[in-house]
């Protein structure tokens, strides 16, 4: 009887509070943390963002996946967005590392807007992991720390013809003590023209100069400085759907001075569901990582993809 009369007090109190709540009440809409944009050109996004948002999902990480159409290097959301590509390789395969020292390759990404306007701060790291070296312990051979801050010009696509442009401050490096110390920084403007089914971006940059180290254990000193020689001054990206929702990505670097440079090939198509991705990934060149910057490695690896 107690448990009856327990229930006839709360069907009570939960009607009554219904009944409360006026007929036309707003209805606060749901916004995701992140952004999946549903077609290249960001400019439309970034006039009306929410056209954008799927709102059939809610909570913080219910909204983490791209759609197919979107390209994450231009992707524009209100919050947390997509920046770079997000992966990971279980096997890699490279002459270069074979055997016990074969390397597990994961990155991860993402960029935040700031104070409402169209200046972003994004973050990418990405890490060789020898996961199959038991005799060391599987020691993570290498992971590149990228923070970034950058301006986004995104004009009217009518009038620009889909044109944008990219422009700001990077930092990269690894994290090691010397002799195994890299980095660098970097002032970058990267045009890019995004339409429909295709994304051109170029990134120019300059190298912000260091001084140079008065011995080989001088921290201070600069690290690299012939990294431009192998990494060049520009990197050229294009990507192309097709066959529906499979993505082609084409990113190439060089120097033109010393011929030497990179160039890095992807293959995705979406998994059932959409929620991720199957990539083909192959590299060849300087750059794989920055420990290896002067160093040319051939990789070739399967992924599985949030973004791309």
């Amino acid at each position: 009887m107690k448990i009856l009369l327990l229930a006839l007090l709360l069907a009570t109190t939960t009607t009554s509070a219904v009944a409360d709540v006026p007929a036309d009440a707003p209805v606060i809409p749901d916004h995701p943390i992140l952004a999946a944009p549903p077609a290249a050109d960001p400019a439309p996004q970034a006039v009306q963002p929410d056209a954008a948002v799927n709102k059939t999902n809610s909570g913080y990480f219910s909204n983490f996946h791209q759609d197919p159409d979107a390209y994450s290097i231009v992707s524009v959301g209100t919050g947390l967005s997509t920046h770079r590509p997000m992966y990971v390789m279980p096997y890699t395969y490279s002459p270069q590392y074979d055997g016990s020292k074969t390397e597990v390759m994961f990155q991860i990404s993402a960029k935040q807007k700031l104070f409402g306007t169209n200046l972003y701060f994004a973050y990418t790291q990405k890490s060789l992991w020898q996961a199959f070296n038991k005799k060391d312990s599987s020691p993570f051979y290498e992971t590149d720390y990228n923070p970034e801050l950058f301006y986004r010009w995104t004009p009217d696509p009518i009038k620009f013809n889909h044109w944008g442009a990219d422009g700001g401050f990077e930092h990269e490096s690894n994290g090691q003590a010397l002799p195994g110390s890299r980095s660098w920084n970097r002032l970058y403007i990267a045009p890019f023209w995004a339409k429909g089914k295709t994304l051109v971006y170029l990134k120019l940059w300059y190298r912000l100069p260091e001084k140079a180290k008065t011995s080989p254990t001088d921290a201070s000193g600069d690290d690299n400085p012939d990294i431009q020689d192998y990494l060049g001054h520009f990197e050229l990206q294009v990507q192309r759907q097709f066959f529906g929702d499979q993505l082609a990505h084409v990113s190439l670097r060089e120097n033109p001075r010393t011929g030497k440079g990179s160039v890095m090939f992807n293959y995705s198509i979406p998994a059932k569901g959409g929620s991720f991705f199957y990539g083909l990934y192959v590299f060849n060149g300087y750059g794989d990582s920055l420990i290896d910057y002067n160093r040319s490695v051939t990789r070739v690896g399967l992924s599985v993809m949030l973004t791309r």
